[in-house]
Parts: structure tokens; sequence; C-alpha cells
């Protein structure tokens, strides 16, 4: 199998932060607690997002697509019927903040959660609290992030049942028994195929691949969530790359004749898939394209692309000269 370098998007292997942000207060970490019978420990109800921030080369650091994480966060919080208001700004206050007094001016993860908080049924809907965890971690270079993947036996949820395109902790389950029975099978990642067949996304990643000059990834409509980093990659390769792009349905053996794969998240970032269920994957190596779409980006997130600045949110205040 292949040899893992960097195992980027297991975050938690990353020294935990000095201080999280809690309901507007940095908490040591030990004490950045819930309680045992709250509706979030007993049944998982919380919705949350998984952002990056990015060193730029001039000396600033930046959050990546801050707005359209917390519109993603609102929504998902709306579809859940949690009781919470907090505006855009209290959020972006969290994520700043976070960063800040934990001194992180590189690479960084944050997980910016609302946790129920109150005790009852599954049905209860608040009090909620705004969590947001801040983790430095380290650049990966492409060629360490490299993966064999294998179609899980396990399908993807369905929006008749937990809808996929909410970001809540619940529906992860979903990947991790698919990630898990990977893993006993010697493979590094799942790829799941919905409840009629089709290829879905990957364990809390989403999949692409080219095939003939093509780049295509499974819609919306296909069990997958709305991911932030799947939409970029979209964009940058339509408009900065000149790619052809499709987002449709794909069939299972279409995984077999690819001439390159990759899953992308914020965790994952752009990991390629050099093998699925031990079918070599083009040549089985990083192809071009791959190569290409993680250099724009890599310009885009840390300011390098002057068109995609709009993307990028300062974590530091300016220094006056």
């Amino acid at each position: 199998m292949t040899a893992q370098l960097v195992p980027r998007g297991k975050e938690d292997s990353q020294p935990s932060p000095q201080l999280i942000y809690v309901d507007g207060v940095m908490v040591p970490h030990g004490e950045a607690t819930i309680h045992v019978s709250s509706v979030a420990a007993k049944f998982g109800a919380n919705a949350f997002e998984g952002l990056c921030a990015y060193a730029g080369e001039d000396g600033q650091s930046y959050v990546f697509r801050l707005r359209e994480h917390l519109a993603r966060l609102h929504r998902s919080v709306q579809a859940m019927e949690i009781d919470w208001d907090r505006s855009d700004e209290e959020c972006q206050a969290a994520v700043l903040m976070s960063l800040r007094e934990n001194g992180i001016r590189g690479d960084a993860h944050l997980r910016l959660s609302v946790f129920i908080t109150g005790d009852g049924m599954c049905d209860t809907r608040g009090p909620a609290s705004l969590v947001c965890v801040a983790k430095a971690r380290k650049p990966a270079p492409l060629d360490t992030k490299v993966a064999d993947a294998a179609v899980t036996s396990w399908r993807r949820i369905d929006d008749q049942v937990m809808p996929p395109r909410v970001k809540a902790g619940p529906n992860y389950f979903n990947s991790r028994y698919g990630l898990l029975e990977a893993r006993r099978n010697g493979y590094d990642e799942a790829i799941f195929l919905t409840l009629t067949g089709k290829v879905s996304e990957g364990a809390n990643c989403c999949f692409a691949m080219v095939r003939d000059g093509v780049l295509a990834t499974p819609s919306v409509t296909s069990g997958v969530l709305e991911s932030i980093t799947r939409s970029t990659l979209l964009q940058l390769a339509e408009e900065d790359l000149g790619l052809r792009v499709q987002e449709r349905e794909i069939d299972r053996s279409e995984l077999y004749a690819a001439d390159e794969a990759f899953f992308c998240g914020s965790a994952q970032e752009v990991r390629p898939v050099l093998s699925v269920d031990r079918f070599q994957v083009g040549d089985g190596r990083i192809g071009p394209v791959t190569r290409h779409l993680w250099a724009a980006y890599e310009s885009a997130v840390r300011g390098r692309n002057e068109a995609r600045r709009g993307w990028l949110t300062p974590v530091w205040p300016p220094v006056r000269r």
C-alpha cells in the first residue's frame, strides 16, 4: 500500500490548542466541556463547519472563504431547527479570536460548532453554544497525501433519510462505517455509492475524477455535502485553467477507467487517488490536472492570485508603518 508521510485531514493528530472559544470567552483547553446529559453528548446534536487558515507570502494569515462557511453553518442550523441566533460578525470574531489568542500565524484547521447544550430528548432545540477550536498544522505537499481507495459496502445517506447537504455531526457516522471498513481491508480511504448505485463521495470529503480531459464530479443531488472546497476547485478548473467541467452521475465502473482521481475538502484539501479497488488509476501516479488544480488552489488560499483575494479574510490587523 502507499506510504502516508503526512496524514493530512487527521487534524486531531496535531497538538491541542491552549485556548478554545466558547460563547465569547477563550477557555483553557481542559475546561472547554459540556455536560454528559446534554443533547449534544447523548445524540450528537450539533452543526459545524471545518475551515482553514493559511499563511500568505506577505506575512499575513488568511481564513479561506469564511463568508461561505458561515452561510452554510446558518443553513445547517436552520435545517436542524436549533434555537440559535448568533450573527456572522460574532461567528467571524470567534474564528479570528481563536487564531489570535493561540498565536497561530501559519496554517491551521478550525472547527466552528453549534452544540445543543440543553438536557432533553432528541427533539430538544436549545439552548445552544458556539464553540471554535483552532489547531495549527504544517503545510502538506501533494505527493505526501496520495491514497488507495475502495468502494465501501455501506451506502451514502440519502436526502430522504438524513440530508447530506446539512453539515451535522450525526451524518459523519456514515463516513465512519465506510472508512473503518476500508481501513480493515487495507485501503486508505472509502468511496460511497448512492442507494441507486451511483458514485457519491468519500468519507468526510468529496470526489472528482478526470476522464478524457474532462473534470467530472457527482452532482449535489448525489448525496454529497455542498462542499466549499469542491465548488472552489470547479471554479478554478473552469475559469483559471480552462478545463471542461461536468457535474453528473458517475457509474462505479467509470472509477476504473479514470485517468486521474482525487478527494477534496477543507481537511483533505486535494488528495490524489492512485487506485480504486486495486485498479490502478491512470498510470498510478499523480496526474497533471490534479497537480495544476493543487497549484491553483495553493495560489488562491495563500493570496498569490489577486483575482481571488475576495475569498480571503485577514487574521491579523494590518501593521501600521
